[in-house]
Formats: C-alpha cells, sequence, structure tokens
C-alpha cells in the first residue's frame, strides 16, 4: 500500500507536463495492478489479468462497439499495430491517445511488479525512494509542476517504508518477537516520523543556494528546457517564462524564475533599461501599430522630453550575450537614446522609432561579423515638478492631437467601475501631477500584493485590469502598470505602457565613477510614462517594490538645509570631541586654581588616577556607546512635528543602521531594504517610515505636518535596533 502511494506520486505531475486526463481513472487502475501483483498466483495467469484490466480500460475509454467482439478485437490490433510501427519509425509526437494510454497501463502494470519486487521480495526500497524524490525534483525545477507538497509527502512514505523493512528484518532474526514488541515499535517509530516532519515543516528554511540550473543548460545546447513550464496548467492559469518578449496581448499567468544574462553594462547612472512603449490596451494586454517610421539613427533620435526640460548627456557601453545580427534586434537603453555605436567594425544600421523609443540593429545578411557591443549616448532628464503641477487635471485640450488620439485610447466594453474608482482616487486633487501620484500611491499600497507565481489569467469576456483591481489585487509588474495607464486614461490623462529592464546588480565601481551591471531576465519589468505638456514623457512606478529611479526637481524639499547637515559618523565624533574638550578645559582652569606656580609639582598619582579615569571613561563610553548615540539622536530629533525634520531624522536612521551593520546593498531599492530591516528586527516600522520619507521626498508632499504616530515609530524602530545588537 505504501509503495503505491509513493507511485502516485509519480502520476500526479502527469496532468500538468502533458496533456494526460482522466487521472483518477489511472489512480484506480494502477490500485488494481498491486492488488493482482500481491495476490499469489502463477504468472500467466496473472498476465491474463493484467491483459483484461488494460482491454477493458481502452474499451472504456476509447473503444466503440461491444467489448470482446470479433469487430473490435480487429480494431484493436489494426490500431496497436499501426502505431507500434509508428513509434518504432520514431514519430513519437504521432502517437494516438489510445495507444499513448496502452504504453501508460503497461508501464503502471510493469512498475507495480517491480514495487512488489523491492518491497516483498527484496527489501530494500531506497532506491525506489531516492529515485522518486530526483523525479520529483527534476519535475520541480524544469516544469511548472510545484513538487514541494509531493518531495514531504515522499519523505515521509519513505520514512515508514524504512521502518517496515526494518520491523521485517528483526521478525525474521528473532522469532520470539511477538505483536506487542512489533506495535511498540511502529508507535514509537510513527511518533520520531511525525516529531522530524513537524520541525523541518517548522524550521526555517534556506534561500536557493545554487542558481536555477534550466538557463545553463539552455545556453549550452540550445535545447528550451521550460517549454513545457509555457502551457496553461490544469487549474486555467498559465505559467511562463520571466523575461523580455515581442508579443504582450495576452497578460496574465504567473511566472517561472530565469536568471539567464541579458547584457552586461558599464553606466555612470543606475536606472531603468527602456526598450519600448505599447499604446493600444485590448482589455487583456498590449499591442503597438508601427506608431512612427523606424528611421536611421543619423536621421533621428529618440524624443522622449521637449526642449524644455533640462538633460544631461550620458554615455554606457553596453555587451549583449546574444550577438545582434538578425533583423531588428532590439536595444535597450537608459534615458532618451541618441546615438549606438559598435564596438566592432560591421555592416549595420541601427533605426530609431522617435515615438516610442524603439531601437534596433539591421544586419547585412551579406556581414557574418556579430555586433553585441554598442557604446550609447543618451538624455538622462530632470523633470520640474513646479512645472507639472501648473498641468490642470484632466485638462487633455493641451496636449497635442497626436498624444490624445493614442494615449487615450481605451476599449468600449471597458467596465464603468474602473473609471469610478480612478474618480474617487483623484476627487481631492487639482493638477495632474498630483493626480498620477495618487493613482500611483494607492496601487502601491497595502491593497495589492506583488506574487508572481498563481496568478489568474482572464477570461475571454473579463478585463484583465478589471479583474486585478476588484477580484485578484494579486499581481507582478504587468498588472500594476497596465492598472495606472487604464486608470489614468479614464481620467482623460495621456500615460502609456513601458517595457525593459531594471537596472540590474551593480558588480562594482570604477575609479571613473561607472558602475558595472548584470542585467538577466529576472530584471524584465514594466512601468508607466505619464505625457505632461512642455515637459514630455515621464516615468512612474506602480509596482511594489520597486523604486523610480528618475530625478525630480522641486523647490517644495529643503535640500540646501539637508546638504549642510553632516555625515552622521562626524556629527557623533563632534559631539562627543566638543564634550571632552569642555571636560579637559574645566579640569585645566581648576588645577591652575589650586596649584598656581606649583602647577610643575603637580603629584604623579594624581596625573595616574586622571589617566586612569579617562581610560575607563573611554572604556564605559565605547561598551555603550549605542546607547549614548541614541540617546543623542533623541535628543536632536525630540518633537518631531515637521516634513524637514522628519527627513533630517530618517536620513540618521539610515546611517545609525549603517554602523550597525545594516548596510543598504547597491541592487536593493528602499522598499526591499525597509522589509529586510523589519524582518530582521521583528517589525513594521521601517517600512511605513520609508513610504513616507518617499512621498516627502519625491512625492513632494506638503512638508508642514506628518502622521502624529511617526515620532513613536522612529524611537520604537530605535529600541529594536538597540536590542537587535
Amino acid at each position: 500500500m505504501l509503495a503505491y502511494f509513493m507511485v502516485a506520486e509519480w502520476l500526479y505531475p502527469l496532468p500538468q507536463i502533458s496533456d494526460t486526463g482522466f487521472l483518477p481513472f489511472f489512480l484506480f487502475i494502477a490500485a488494481i495492478f498491486f492488488v493482482i501483483t500481491a495476490i499469489p498466483m502463477h504468472w500467466l495467469l496473472r498476465l491474463g489479468f493484467y491483459a483484461l484490466v488494460i482491454t477493458y480500460s481502452l474499451h472504456v475509454l476509447f473503444m466503440p462497439g461491444t467489448y470482446m467482439s470479433i469487430d473490435w478485437w480487429a480494431l484493436f490490433t489494426t490500431e496497436i499495430w499501426q502505431q507500434s510501427t509508428r513509434l518504432f519509425s520514431g514519430g513519437l509526437l504521432q502517437l494516438s491517445d489510445m495507444y499513448r494510454s496502452f504504453l501508460l497501463m503497461l508501464l503502471l502494470a510493469m512498475v507495480s511488479y517491480l514495487a512488489y519486487y523491492w518491497v516483498v521480495i527484496v527489501r530494500r526500497i531506497f532506491f525506489f525512494v531516492v529515485t522518486s524524490i530526483a523525479y520529483i525534483g527534476i519535475l520541480d525545477v524544469f516544469t511548472a509542476y510545484d513538487g514541494s507538497g509531493a518531495v514531504v509527502r515522499l519523505v515521509i512514505i519513505g520514512f515508514i517504508l524504512f521502518a517496515c523493512m526494518r520491523l521485517l528484518r528483526l521478525q525474521l532474526r528473532y522469532s520470539n518477537l511477538g505483536r506487542g514488541h512489533s506495535l511498540r515499535y511502529l508507535a514509537i517509530t510513527g511518533a520520531v516520523i511525525a516529531l522530524a516532519v513537524l520541525v523541518s515543516w517548522q524550521a526555517p528554511k534556506y534561500a536557493q543556494q545554487w542558481p536555477d540550473p534550466a538557463p545553463y543548460i539552455e545556453r549550452t545546447t540550445g535545447v528550451d528546457v521550460n517549454n513545457w513550464a509555457a502551457s496553461p496548467s490544469s487549474n486555467g492559469e498559465e505559467t511562463r517564462k520571466i523575461g523580455y518578449g515581442e508579443d504582450d496581448e495576452r497578460l496574465g499567468g504567473g511566472f517561472v524564475t530565469d536568471d539567464m544574462e541579458v547584457f552586461t553594462a558599464r553606466a555612470e547612472a543606475s536606472t531603468y533599461w527602456r526598450g519600448e512603449s505599447k499604446h493600444e490596451y485590448t482589455g487583456h494586454g498590449w499591442r503597438s501599430e508601427e506608431d512612427g517610421e523606424l528611421t536611421e539613427q543619423s536621421e533621428g533620435y529618440v524624443d522622449l522630453y521637449e526642449a524644455s526640460t533640462a538633460t544631461e548627456t550620458l554615455e554606457a557601453d553596453v555587451a549583449y550575450h546574444d550577438s545582434r545580427t538578425g533583423e531588428g534586434d532590439l536595444l535597450f537603453s537608459q534615458g532618451a537614446l541618441q546615438e549606438a555605436n559598435a564596438e566592432i567594425d560591421g555592416d549595420y544600421s541601427v533605426y530609431i522609432n522617435g515615438e516610442n523609443g524603439r531601437s534596433e540593429v539591421w544586419h547585412n545578411e551579406e556581414d557574418t561579423s556579430d555586433v553585441d557591443a554598442f557604446s550609447l549616448t543618451y538624455e538622462q532628464p530632470e523633470f520640474p515638478v513646479e512645472q507639472m503641477r501648473d498641468i490642470d487635471a484632466g485638462d487633455a485640450q493641451q496636449d497635442p492631437q497626436a498624444v490624445i488620439d493614442k494615449h487615450l485610447q481605451l476599449p468600449e466594453e471597458l467596465p464603468d467601475r474602473i473609471g469610478e474608482l480612478a474618480e474617487e482616487l483623484v476627487q481631492d486633487e487639482t493638477n495632474r501631477y498630483d493626480r498620477v501620484r495618487a493613482i500611483e500611491s494607492y496601487l502601491n499600497g497595502p491593497t495589492f500584493d506583488y506574487e508572481t507565481t498563481n496568478i489568474p489569467v482572464p477570461d475571454d469576456g473579463q478585463d484583465y485590469v478589471d479583474q486585478f483591481l476588484f477580484e485578484t489585487q494579486v499581481g507582478y509588474c504587468d498588472n500594476f502598470s497596465t492598472a495606472m495607464v487604464v486608470l489614468l486614461r479614464t481620467l482623460d490623462i495621456p500615460a502609456r505602457w513601458v517595457k525593459g529592464f531594471t537596472a540590474g546588480d551593480g558588480v562594482n565601481i570604477g575609479d571613473d565613477g561607472y558602475r558595472e551591471f548584470e542585467v538577466t531576465n529576472e530584471n524584465a519589468h514594466s512601468w508607466v510614462e505619464v505625457y505632461f505638456p512642455d515637459v514630455g514623457w515621464v516615468p512612474f512606478e506602480p509596482t511594489p517594490g520597486f523604486s523610480n529611479t528618475v530625478d525630480f526637481a522641486s523647490a517644495d524639499v529643503d535640500t540646501d538645509e539637508n546638504d549642510e547637515e553632516m555625515m552622521f559618523d562626524q556629527e557623533v565624533d563632534q559631539d562627543m570631541e566638543e564634550r571632552t574638550s569642555d571636560e579637559e578645559a574645566n579640569v585645566e582652569e581648576e588645577d591652575a586654581e589650586e596649584h598656581g606656580e606649583e602647577q610643575a609639582l603637580f603629584p604623579f598619582w594624581l596625573l595616574a588616577g586622571m589617566g586612569g579615569g579617562l581610560v575607563l571613561g573611554g572604556l564605559f563610553a565605547f561598551k555603550f556607546r549605542g546607547k549614548i548615540i541614541q540617546k543623542w539622536l533623541r535628543r536632536r530629533y525630540l518633537g518631531m512635528d515637521s516634513g524637514s525634520i522628519f527627513i533630517r531624522a530618517y536620513e540618521s536612521l539610515l546611517r545609525y543602521l549603517d554602523w550597525t551593520g545594516m548596510k543598504r546593498a547597491a541592487h536593493e531599492t528602499p522598499s526591499e531594504f525597509a522589509a529586510r530591516v523589519d524582518f530582521r528586527f521583528d517589525s513594521e516600522n521601517m517600512r511605513a517610515l520609508t513610504m513616507l520619507y518617499e512621498d516627502l521626498y519625491y512625492g513632494n508632499k506638503n512638508t508642514d505636518h506628518i502622521p502624529e504616530n511617526t515620532e513613536r515609530r522612529w524611537t520604537q524602530l530605535l529600541d529594536k535596533i538597540e536590542k537587535g545588537r
């Protein structure tokens, strides 16, 4: 029976990795085979029962007519003969469903006998258990099947089987081993197994230690090992491999990770790598007609910003993993691409679409040289917040007609409640910029959860955004960015959907200020661009856990006051030095008054005592330096009643965390770092403080008033950090 449960784990993944149906039926057939194998009988009789079960099962599933009739046998033998000929000639993909079911039943019959042989006759099931776990592990890695629960069940079954095998060997060795001994043995064994499983289930788990082998196998063999994972699963959801793709007409479904490298870059800025934008929302995804002709880079460039927007010309060197030898290979650039030059000689052309920002490399068919490394020149903007706030809310007539025609488009069947939600979210905002920020903040808020698995695919008659906003409220960047674009368009605010990659993992920083970045498929991302007259297309980031990397210029934040603030360590050192200097000055004055001209005869023992006191005081200060710094911070920022004070207090908190060893990594967004801090100190305060800081510093919110519990959250987090040290 235990061996049957183990074989059943082999069958459970079949509906997700193949087109196998009727799984309960095949489980029932396997159980019959196990019963036939367990009953002692002549092997010819056993084969007869096997054949009877297989033929009758095929009759129930596929065969017409009367079972075992002449016509039935003629049809059955003809089908088996023709399909067997096709099998041995290499036509595996052309086999019929009936023949594949026939082969599966034959396999189940053989497995039932092998399991009986291993368990009952040989009484060695280690290979059987290890093979089963390896089988589930391979399916978990290379397909959409989630084998975590199956592995737990297999381990439990395997432990029980090991215990039973041990008991059988003990019974053979000791003839006087009675039923009472066996029951006590099984009870103790069951308790140990249950305890081991419970502890393992509840214990903390290591994160992934090894890189995903699928990308490496795909690179070395050229075989797409994740092709099974691209098909819909049994629950109607679709699982895809993460990465940059061209077809976005059907969004939804989860994805499996893929850390295969796309390109490496050497750049000055750590911002998103833009690929292209799409403007037509279909209700299920995005498509983009040829909006603007492709022109050679000598004749045009990506035009994302208006002339009044301040930009800085930067450069980056990009080396792609795959050679740019095809037609229409896409280039990725930070900011607005102006020029792209290959670093080796080759007959190629770079074409740029000035409207959607798509840049392509076209290679001469007669030239076989690889072009995979480019030097990019691009414009990095600084967006004027005050100028964007001067644009009235909902006044689309101030936008160019070409922008209105393409970037206010919505499907006719869009549910009305999407527009009603948008109006509710921005009812207190009077300008376009604040309305955009209100939508962005809502999607970044606690109503929605960021997940990459178990994401449903909308039905044919269901809107993708409507499902996300009002039903699931779970998704990843495609869900959040698409929802923000649609919400903005219902408010007559031109917006478009943009896709590309996040900055990537920063490797090192050179002496010249350039950083090395590794961009993989896991960095694939989508975000939003909103049009502002006289400014251009401005990026916004609605996805939780990701931070907008563009620069906003605003007079609302007192940057001069922040610039005048000294670094945290310098402030503490200076304060301590001033205190020490004052103490030394007081000592010198008292000494001069008491001893006057006899200062040269100062007793040595008193000098030694003072030195010892200073040493002890220094040791005491070093021992309790954390508490001293905390008290100093509390005194400095006591009465935190304005945004400007909070901004300085938050930045001091970051430096304090850095001093304690909790330094923000180069690849971490502020939200990711805040989540790591809260997890480390069992708190929820860091995320709340980070959201408020981003709203004040980047969102340019009113700095006169902050939430009443801000100082309490700040001090509570200080206490937890000190206790955690």
